[in-house]
């Protein structure tokens, strides 16, 4: 087995973890052993733009909107450190992962490099071909401890056939809205209206915490989006809210600060026309369902 044991992982004080990445309240992507660990990821080849090149990315049609996707190739990527932190702080060893919205492959195929028994709903059809693809790569290069799973349909649909106490962790990046368009189809959460976004966002949250077994954590990473009138939406409290109704109390929030891309860019502009800020963090939310002493414990004792 060829994991990713490019990087000699030692363990941080609080239990397992990775060298130089300490579960801070503020996690900097922009560091050197956050960057090192990344490039080593992506060296074995994380292709997680694939299956998700008809998603659109800027409401603006302008010439200024087209510049800013194509050097952003048009689409947000998530960070397979963050996958390997959060797996490693808090999924019991071998455990089972569930992603609702489990867009690209990242997510699963960290999970799977480590041994975490991965299961991730998607919508989209061409997506989880994709990560089937990448799977199958992965697989052959030896780089898999586990087989991850996708399954193809809409979570409101998929989570209940899931039997309750099925996860040992829940960790997902949910659609931030309409910030980026995936599909048409009517299940599509980033196709609705906020009202509607909002209440099937909190009905999947609460399966999802049905899903997880008690004593156990569950980390969203959300970011902030504005609506028409420029006023952000609140998805971060909708997040929190909806997790607690559903059983699950906010444990920890961290501020994952990203790499300002075209951010700088964009900023002039904005800041003189409406006193927006340049966002460049995300929100990592954990919760837990249960006891958070018995939670880490489960950790501690695998």
């Amino acid at each position: 087995m060829s994991q990713l044991a490019l990087i000699d992982a030692a363990p941080v004080t609080t239990g397992r973890g990775l060298p130089g990445i300490q579960p801070f309240s503020v996690l900097r992507t922009d560091l050197g052993p956050w960057r090192d660990r990344r490039r080593a990821w992506e060296d074995l080849g994380l292709h997680s733009r694939r299956g998700r090149e008809h998603v659109t990315t800027y409401k603006t049609a302008d010439a200024f909107g087209r510049k800013m996707a194509a050097v952003n190739a048009g689409l947000s990527t998530f960070d397979p450190v963050l996958a390997e932190a959060s797996y490693s702080w808090y999924c019991p060893e071998g455990g089972r992962v569930l992603d609702p919205f489990a867009g690209g492959s990242v997510r699963g195929l960290v999970a799977a490099n480590g041994g975490y028994q991965y299961t991730g709903v998607d919508l989209s059809p061409f997506q989880v071909d994709a990560n089937e693809e990448a799977a199958a790569d992965w697989r052959a290069r030896d780089l898999l401890a586990a087989e991850p799973r996708w399954i193809h349909g809409d979570a409101l649909e998929e989570l209940p056939a899931l039997p309750a106490g099925h996860a040992d962790y829940v960790f997902t990046c949910p659609p931030y809205h309409d910030l980026e368009r995936y599909s048409d189809h009517p299940a599509d959460l980033s196709a609705m209206r906020w009202r509607e976004f909002a209440a099937a966002y909190s009905a999947i949250i609460a399966e999802t915490v049905r899903c997880l077994a008690p004593d156990r954590f569950a980390t969203w990473v959300v970011g902030e989006v504005r609506g028409s009138t420029g006023y952000l939406r609140g998805l971060v409290p909708l997040t929190i809210a909806a997790h607690d109704a559903a059983g699950a109390r906010l444990y920890n929030d961290a501020i994952l600060v990203n790499t300002l891309g075209t951010v700088p860019m964009r900023l002039g502009a904005q800041w003189r026309a409406s006193r927006k800020h340049g966002r460049h963090h995300q929100y990592v939310l954990t919760f837990v369902k249960g006891d958070p002493r018995k939670a880490t414990a489960a950790l501690a004792s695998l």
